[in-house]
């Protein structure tokens, strides 16, 4: 009888943790990948900046991400290293680009002071930071939405969900850019932007980049691709690593980083 119940327990226990993994009845994952702990160095070099706010760092070092949908709604959940809050206005230190690319042609400048590039263009590219988030079109313009962000400090997980009426119904051919920078709101509050990566770290400027701005890409950490590319059917060849793709700015030729869609 002990025996029985033992094995009762084990079962119980199964489907607990499978009930914690599983998306919710309804939903549909378009995308997952994970992401190494402690690379949110840009091309190798990036730090903080020396503000005491940002601690050990963390706040752009990106974990995992799970893209997916239901019957109404396009949504994604993020897990980071560290997500602090020194002045409980719900995170504005962390700035998330994701850029969607549903069809051919869109932008191929990632906006908001990225300082890069995009190789898969977009129709729509999501801004979050704590909990504003905004959406863009293809020409930059503004989407009214109804879209709504949330920050976990505690478990250090970022959501957002879009309503599908805002940008369509999600396909498993969609492109993602997913692209994690510090947020500079210059003191106005707000969704804000890309904080500046310089040469050298300042109290409120990350350091690592060059002494002539606008041309190092101001991006902490990426989601890679999770296996090399295929042409026809064939590996493309080895993929690059993030050091290679966000180090591949030349200020000589002013030729700005190319980020590539996750998946």
């Amino acid at each position: 009888m002990f025996h029985g119940k033992r094995l009762w327990l084990r079962a119980l226990v199964v489907v607990i943790f499978l009930a914690g993994t599983l998306p919710a009845a309804g939903e549909q994952i378009l995308f997952q990948a994970k992401d190494p702990s402690g690379d949110d160095t840009g091309d190798g070099d990036y730090v903080y900046p020396t503000h005491e706010a940002f601690g050990q760092g963390g706040q752009a070092d990106i974990l995992s991400c799970t893209i997916s949908r239901d019957e109404g709604n396009f949504m994604v959940q993020m897990s980071f290293r560290d997500l602090v809050d020194p002045w409980h206005v719900g995170n504005r230190l962390s700035f998330v680009a994701i850029a969607v690319d549903t069809s051919e042609g869109g932008d191929d400048q990632l906006r908001h002071n990225a300082s890069a590039y995009l190789e898969n263009s977009s129709e729509f590219q999501i801004f979050m930071a704590g909990d504003t988030c905004e959406i863009l079109d293809a020409q930059g313009n503004r989407v009214p939405t109804e879209a709504v962000c949330d920050v976990d400090n505690e478990k250090n997980i970022m959501t957002l969900t879009v309503p599908q009426r805002d940008i369509g119904m999600p396909t498993e051919s969609w492109k993602y850019t997913i692209a994690v920078g510090l947020q500079d709101d210059y003191g106005a509050g707000g969704l804000g932007d890309f904080r500046m990566v310089e040469a050298q770290a300042q109290e409120w400027r990350g350091g690592g980049g060059v002494a002539e701005l606008d041309i190092n890409p101001n991006v902490y950490d990426l989601i890679l691709p999770q296996e090399p590319k295929k042409v026809m059917g064939l590996f493309k060849g080895k993929s690059k690593t993030q050091e290679e793709i966000l180090g591949s700015y030349n200020l000589d030729k002013g030729k700005y980083v190319v980020l590539p869609s996750a998946n």
